[in-house]
């Protein structure tokens, strides 16, 4: 896990303005679709769900652990996951760890607090993960990526 987010800190710091070097990689946990819908509901301050929000494929939280950490839907649960041998190796989970890592990236280099609302936060979460796919050549996972960050991203 350790290889995977140092590998794609590297590629946002390639093929963004984000400078990455010397930022310590978060804690990255697979975890189930409910326990990321428990966790959202807590950071935002609401009632814990009665179910799961299958939307929801990751989060990050800034102030769990030292250096932030990411809970990620189990790669074993990522499309195509049955067709690589090591499902860490799948280009879908890569880039829902990749739009973590964006926010862990936005949040260690001050670039947060520059944005108008914390929902700005997406734009480059999901662009840079969608420039992710079509580098690794895969079809993107999200069909309307550009119509969600035109949403997620309005304040």
């Amino acid at each position: 896990m350790n290889e995977l987010v140092a590998s794609l800190l590297i590629w946002i710091g390639a093929h963004s303005a984000f400078d990455v070097t010397g930022i310590a990689p978060p804690t990255l946990i697979e975890t189930s679709s409910i326990e990321i819908t428990r966790l959202t509901h807590r950071l935002a301050g609401r009632p814990g769900p009665s179910a799961a929000d299958e939307r929801l494929m990751g989060l990050y939280d800034p102030n769990a652990g030292p250096n932030g950490t990411i809970y990620v839907l189990s790669a074993a649960l990522a499309p195509g996951a049955s067709r690589h041998e090591d499902p860490l190796r799948n280009p879908y989970f890569q880039e829902r760890v990749l739009h973590e890592l964006v926010h862990h990236v936005q949040h260690r280099t001050g670039a947060i607090e520059e944005l108008p609302c914390p929902a700005a936060a997406e734009h480059d979460a999901y662009r840079l993960a969608g420039m992710f796919l079509q580098h690794q050549r895969v079809a993107d996972s999200t069909p309307n990526r550009r119509s969600l960050i035109r949403i997620l991203g309005r304040c």
